[in-house]
């Protein structure tokens, strides 16, 4: 059994080559065998300038999408003072990190070392599906405008080919969407 997990305190691939997946997207579950693992070290993206207060428009993370026989393992850092994401969504719709009544924020980098967890980037971590819509928004909670708003994102990519039925154990279970996705949508269903 492998000893590789989704979250785990230590950053590596979740799965390794020839070993199987349950993947679990908007549409059901997915069974496959990973073929192929690269890393994307560092990839950048800005959200743009932002004044004291001011919300960034929603933004597609296309730049995050895979191809159709892949998903991907992410963590990211908010690499620009006083920014702070103020929401993440996949699918578009559905919201990650909800709790009954709030959302919460994933913070400045400048408070990371406050929180082991998100020190090690623990709690940033997603998986990306093919291109399943995702999308964020961020803000800025400084006293003065910011000429950028970056975020920074580095994991892994995984080729797989799809298995016709589930596999038999052992395999690792991955979501690829926003826990509430499960009800607002499909997921849950074995594709046919």
């Amino acid at each position: 059994m492998p000893d590789r997990k989704a979250f785990s305190w230590h950053f590596e691939p979740v799965v390794q080559i020839d070993e199987r997946v349950l993947l679990m997207t908007v549409d059901g579950y997915v069974f496959g065998r990973v073929t192929w693992i690269e890393p994307a070290p560092f990839l950048e993206i800005d959200f743009g300038a932002l004044d004291p207060g001011q919300i960034s428009d929603e933004r597609e993370m296309e730049e995050l999408y895979v191809e159709d026989n892949e998903f991907a393992q992410y963590r990211f850092i908010i690499e620009t003072d006083n920014i702070i994401l103020r929401r993440h969504s996949c699918p578009r719709a559905v919201v990650y990190y909800a709790t009954k009544s709030a959302y919460p924020i994933v913070p400045p980098s400048s408070s990371y070392a406050l929180i082991e967890p998100i020190k090690r980037f623990q709690l940033t971590e997603f998986y990306q599906y093919k291109d399943t819509s995702r999308y964020m928004v961020v803000q800025n909670i400084g006293a003065s405008a910011t000429s950028e708003a970056k975020l920074a994102f580095f994991g892994y990519i995984f080729e797989f080919e799809e298995l016709s039925r589930s596999p038999e154990k052992p395999y690792t279970v991955i979501p690829t969407v926003a826990r509430l996705a499960r009800r607002a949508g499909r997921a849950g269903r074995v594709r046919t």
